[in-house]
């Protein structure tokens, strides 16, 4: 049984981390939540019964053996070192930070605790991601080109059902620290300060959406024995709501291409990443994260001269967010090494600060 600590009571804690975790009694014991809005705590302690807090300091002063870190992007990192000092177990939702070198702080904050540090891509849990992962490995040779594409309107179509409450009582000056942590942390990993135009593309359609389809892809890349090289183009566009990226894959001459982009007055979601080889197309098509228990469909496309068969492949209903909790809750109790860790992380964010650096004309990459 692990005592666990929530800081940061948002949309994601309430939707999918606070119940999954309830829903997982024999392996995670809730302890308590803290966030700044007293609104949010006094609705969390009503709906949930959870002890609530006002301050991540009151979480640690509790009888903890690990932490859930799910506040603004900004304070991942410095809470992930500090809960690693105190000698507890992390799990942090991504991104993890916005500049590399802050990554590599945690997990030197890991090594030097012995600690499990894992992000939250639960993407890399979707039981036809695993799939696929298994279809392709060592199938890197025959690779020509990977597409993602994501048009998002937002949460709003897939939480309206749900019973949240987002807290309107913060402290201004509060906000106000959030924004200038923010603005500092980008400005580091893009070399120089950054408009709020820029800073609302990078924070938005790159480092908080397009980090899990970066994420993924990676993953796919390492089974398949596959690494990425140049960028060859980046842009953000429509006001700050689209990001793009594009990079060559080595060592074979194929080529890595995403973009994500809000729309924000449709009631629709698309998340399909595409992988192209010599004789074969693989799909797969993500439904919102928020829909809870929904395959993931994966469709192969491939031929015998004329014959052409699509084939759809079924995994599992298992929910992602639900299977990130089991193997951090395994990795913790030893009986798994940890998925997703620190190092992931940083060669995420490395690429996304690429992407970031080259759409912004900063340097070319």
């Amino acid at each position: 049984m692990i005592d666990i600590g929530i800081i940061g009571g948002g949309l994601i804690a309430q939707v999918e981390h606070l119940p999954n975790l309830l829903n997982l009694p024999a392996l995670f014991r809730v302890r308590g939540l803290a966030d700044p809005s007293a609104k949010v705590r006094a609705h969390i302690a009503q709906r949930w019964g959870v002890p609530t807090f006002a301050t991540a300091g009151e979480i640690f002063e509790q009888k903890l053996d690990a932490v859930l870190i799910a506040t603004p992007d900004s304070y991942h990192a410095d809470l992930a070192v500090e809960a690693l000092g105190l000698s507890l177990h992390v799990f942090c939702e991504k991104p993890l930070c916005y500049f590399p070198a802050d990554a590599v702080r945690v997990a030197a904050a890991r090594d030097k605790a012995k600690r499990v540090m894992q992000v939250g891509y639960m993407k890399r849990f979707d039981p036809s991601w695993r799939l696929l992962r298994d279809l392709v490995r060592d199938f890197g040779r025959h690779l020509r080109m990977v597409s993602v594409e994501v048009n998002d309107p937002d949460s709003w179509p897939f939480t309206a059902h749900r019973d949240f409450l987002a807290g309107d009582d913060v402290a201004p000056e509060l906000i106000a620290e959030g924004q200038k942590r923010r603005a500092d942390q980008i400005a580091r990993a893009l070399g120089r300060p950054a408009t709020p135009a820029e800073i609302k593309g990078f924070a938005g359609p790159y480092c908080s959406s397009m980090v899990h389809d970066v994420n993924l892809v990676h993953g796919l890349l390492d089974a398949m024995g596959v690494g990425t090289g140049e960028v060859t183009g980046a842009a953000v566009y429509a006001g700050g709501a689209g990001g793009h990226g594009a990079v060559r894959l080595t060592p074979h001459d194929g080529l890595w291409s995403v973009f994500h982009l809000a729309v924000p007055n449709l009631a629709d979601y698309l998340e399909r990443v595409t992988l192209y080889f010599n004789d074969r197309i693989y799909e797969l098509e993500f439904p919102s994260p928020y829909l809870n228990h929904q395959q993931t469909r994966l469709i192969e496309r491939r031929s015998t001269g004329h014959h052409a068969e699509t084939i759809l492949h079924r995994a599992s209903y298992k929910e992602a967010f639900v299977e990130e909790l089991r193997a951090f809750a395994a990795a913790v109790a030893g009986e798994a090494p940890p998925e997703n860790p620190v190092e992931d992380a940083v060669r995420d964010m490395t690429l996304l600060g690429k992407f970031g650096r080259r759409a912004f004309g900063i340097e070319a990459v």
